[in-house]
Parts: C-alpha cells; structure tokens; sequence
C-alpha cells in the first residue's frame, strides 16, 4: 500500500464542481467557510409547507395556523443544522489529520466538505467517513430519549406549539441523515466507507475507488427503480423523492469518476 498518507485532488475540481454554482457563503466554523446552495431554499419551504399544511394538524390538531407554520420553519431549521453538525463532525477528524477543508457546503440533499486532499490510509478515512454518520445517530438517540420523556409526561403542546413534534422530527431527520449517508454510493460515508474496505484488501485506492464508484452506480440505480415503483404505486411525492436522491448520488458519482480518470497511475 503506499506510504502517504494524503492525495491531493485534482486542482480544477473545485472550479468544475457543479454544486458549488449558486451557492452563497453564510458563515465560517473554525474558519473553514459555509456556503448553501439555492437548491436547500426549495427542501426548505417543501418541509415548512408539508408540516404546517398536513402532517403536524394531523397529530396536533386544534391549534393556531401560525403556530403550526413557526412549527414547520423550527422544523426546517432543524434539518438545516442537522445536516450541518454531521459535516463538522467529518470537519473535526480531519482536523485532527491535519486536512483543512476547503469549504462545507449545505444543499438540497444534505452537505458537501470539500478537501483538497484525500485520507490514503483506510482507518483514518473510516474513522472521519463514521464521525458524521455517529453524530446524527447520537442526536437521532437523544432527540428521540426527550420525545419519550416528553409522552411519559404528556407535555405535547407548550404554548400552543407542538413541542413533542418537532423533536420527533428532529429524531427522525437525523435518523434518515445517518441512514441516507450509510448507503455504499461514492463519495457518501458509506461509499467511503466501502472504498477504504476495498483499499485495505487490495493495496490500490484508485482501483478501490472505481470499483466503490461502480458498485454505488449500481445501487443508485436500483434507488430510482425502487423510486419509480414506489411513486406509481404507492406515493407520488415520496416517488419522485427517492428517484431525485438517485439522480443525485449517480451526477456525484459521475464528477468523482470523471476526477480520478484524470487521476490514473501511468503503467
């Protein structure tokens, strides 16, 4: 296996990378800038929409519109920083390798750390791919300890607001966060995941990274079969949904395979 412990990413990447279009820069974590893409401002008010307008009138019926739409914007917030922990998180280990990212990223599919070098070493890149993923489990486990504390008290409304609610959707989200990155599909935490398995029995991350890349490829497919079924027969809303996130993880996969093809060890 080769010694370094790093690989610098093509330089162009990042000016090609087609998420980093129409993002605005909010802010820094330990300096390290936060951009959000225009596509998060749609899942935003699609979240806001669907709880003030249904779901939460269902299970909290009787209570003010604008409190169930305050409701709804918590809710959305809630999965904004959600999305965000779980990216500070990777921030956090790879500081401690001394990777410095580049920029984090929040979109409509959840968030993006750009670094301009890539963990060589399988266990280190492991350990930071399972540091988001562990820390939206976490807030899923205690999110979901308060709401059960919650319902063994029967405090479901405070003030007019459905309290209960709101932080069984933050268990929620953070579940489907935790759960969505697990997936083996490059460049995810799960396909990071895969590929330092397959680096580790191989001795060749770029051959690992083909193959994750293929075998997510594979997976993205079957994603937005099961999308299209789903949609026709079952949900449209939640069809349309699971074939969206295929498309998404197969347009990543595609930028990263284009980006180690240029990276190919001569023979």
């Amino acid at each position: 296996m080769n010694g370094n412990k790093t690989k610098k990413l093509g330089s162009d990447f990042e000016k090609k990378y087609w998420i980093l279009r129409y993002s605005i820069f909010v802010g820094e974590i330990a300096e390290v800038p936060v951009y959000i893409n225009f596509s998060f401002a749609f899942v935003f008010i699609l979240i806001t929409l669907s709880l003030s307008i249904t779901i939460l009138p269902n299970f909290n019926p009787d209570l003010v519109q604008s409190n169930y739409v305050i409701a709804g914007v918590v809710c959305a917030c809630i999965s904004l920083f959600s999305i965000l922990f779980h990216e500070v998180a990777h921030l956090i280990i790879a500081k401690k390798y001394g990777i410095k990212f580049q920029k984090i990223i929040l979109f409509a599919f959840g968030g993006i750390a750009l670094q301009p070098i890539e963990l060589i070493d399988p266990k280190k890149d492991i350990y930071m791919a399972f540091a988001g993923l562990l820390i939206s489990f976490i807030i899923s486990c205690l999110s979901f300890l308060i709401w059960f504390k919650l319902h063994q008290s029967n405090i479901l409304i405070i003030q007019g607001y459905p309290i209960s609610s709101i932080v069984f959707y933050s268990a929620m989200i953070n579940l489907v966060i935790g759960l969505f990155n697990l997936l083996p599909v490059f460049p995810s935490d799960g396909g990071r995941i895969l590929r330092s398995f397959l680096s580790y029995h191989t001795h060749d991350q770029f051959k690992a990274t083909i193959n994750a890349i293929k075998i997510g490829w594979i997976l993205s497919f079957s994603i937005l079969i099961i999308g299209a079924t789903v949609g026709l027969k079952l949900s449209p809303i939640g069809g349309v949904w699971l074939m969206l996130e295929a498309l998404f993880l197969m347009r990543e996969s595609k930028s990263y395979y284009n980006l180690y093809q240029t990276m190919r060890p001569s023979n």
